[in-house]
């Protein structure tokens, strides 16, 4: 029987969650799930992509109120009412709406957390989002979709075939099941959860976020688990799946234990298979040279997280092979490709999924 196992909401876009044992159902998501964001000041979302350290601050909710609590015990209550009654302009991945914004005060807070200007935004009792294939349905801070659904046999899966140790709370999902087999959730087009009606919208595509540890926020090395999801969730066009994005079509509430139905099926989406030979590969060493800098590197790392460990900055936003922004010139020598985007026409290669394999010299692209 498959069923519901874990339900999670995270009141605060990329801070930590909270798991419950049952979750009131909306249109616009589990209700308190991602209802704040922290952003920029001209209202750009900040996730952490750029700040891991937000995944370290705790969050509970009660009533009207939200509270917080740094890794350092400094803790603060946020208190919904004292929001500007005024809308502002926020912009979440493309889609623009808007938000209220939180007192100085509590702005000053995160501020200096993060060593950087920011506000925390809230989308207010009526949601002005609305999610990017269906118009109608409103969405919180979520980055796409008010839902995401797991499947334990799929992680699972994915941790029988990565050299790290994962934990589940890197993928962030809302409703996480057990009780199917591994991947049966890509052939799901409807189901039924309790007394509520789900339909499955997409795939969920990941990105930098999977591949830091929720509990160190560290990132684990060679850009797991997006390495390994690449080998066997990667489509034509270099876009690395796990876990599914849903809607609501009703209001109601789910628990955990929750038998789950599958109302309506539908083809899977085709992935490329591409796991690499077992072979006895030794870390060798090599030279890696960037603008005329060189270091010592190996061919076990990115290319991206190499130059990291030496302070060299380069543009990057998801580190999975997808945005294109990690973009250099392979001057010379050859990489190994974890992508099948990974390597470009005129010698450009994406340094987030490729890997030495020779002494390499690189450049900049020029714009």
């Amino acid at each position: 029987m498959i069923c519901v196992n874990q339900l999670f909401i995270y009141p605060i876009k990329s801070m930590q969650g909270i798991a419950v044992t049952q979750a009131t159902v909306s249109q616009g998501g589990f209700e308190h799930d991602r209802i704040l964001m922290i952003s920029e000041p001209d209202g750009t979302f900040i996730t952490a992509r750029q700040f891991p350290q937000l995944l370290k601050i705790k969050t509970s909710v009660s009533d009207n109120q939200v509270h917080i609590s740094l890794p350092t015990g400094e803790s603060l209550c946020i208190d919904l009412d004292d929001f500007s009654s005024s809308q502002e302009s926020t912009h979440v991945w493309g889609s623009n709406f808007t938000s209220h914004i939180a007192s100085i005060k509590v702005n000053q807070f995160f501020s200096q957390y993060l060593h950087k200007d920011v506000q925390l935004r809230w989308l207010g009792r009526h949601l002005s989002r609305r999610t990017k294939r269906y118009p109608d349905v409103p969405v919180s801070f979520a980055d796409g979709y008010p839902y995401l659904l797991l499947n334990e046999a799929s992680f699972n899966y994915l941790q029988q075939q990565c050299p790290e140790r994962l934990d589940i709370g890197q993928f962030r999902g809302n409703i996480i099941i057990n009780g199917a087999l591994p991947f049966a959730e890509d052939g799901w087009k409807t189901i039924k959860i309790g007394d509520v009606v789900f339909d499955i919208v997409k795939p969920c595509t990941r990105c930098v976020l999977t591949t830091i540890n929720v509990n160190s926020t560290n990132y684990l090395a060679n850009n797991e688990p997006l390495t390994t999801l690449g080998y066997f969730r990667s489509d034509d066009q270099g876009k690395i799946d796990f876990g599914m994005n849903m809607i609501a079509r009703n209001s109601g509430t789910i628990c955990i234990k929750d038998h789950i139905e599958v109302l309506e099926r539908q083809n899977a989406k085709k992935y490329i298979q591409s796991f690499p030979k077992k072979t006895d590969n030794q870390q060798q060493t090599c030279i890696i040279t960037f603008e005329g800098q060189s270091f010592n590197g190996n061919n076990q790392q990115t290319i991206l997280e190499q130059l990291e460990q030496h302070q060299i900055p380069i543009p990057y936003s998801c580190r999975a092979g997808v945005c294109g922004r990690c973009q250099v010139i392979l001057k010379q020598g050859e990489v190994t490709a974890l992508t099948q985007a990974a390597i470009k026409s005129k010698n450009r290669i994406l340094t987030c999924s490729c890997i030495p394999k020779s002494d390499i010299e690189l450049n900049l692209l020029k714009k």
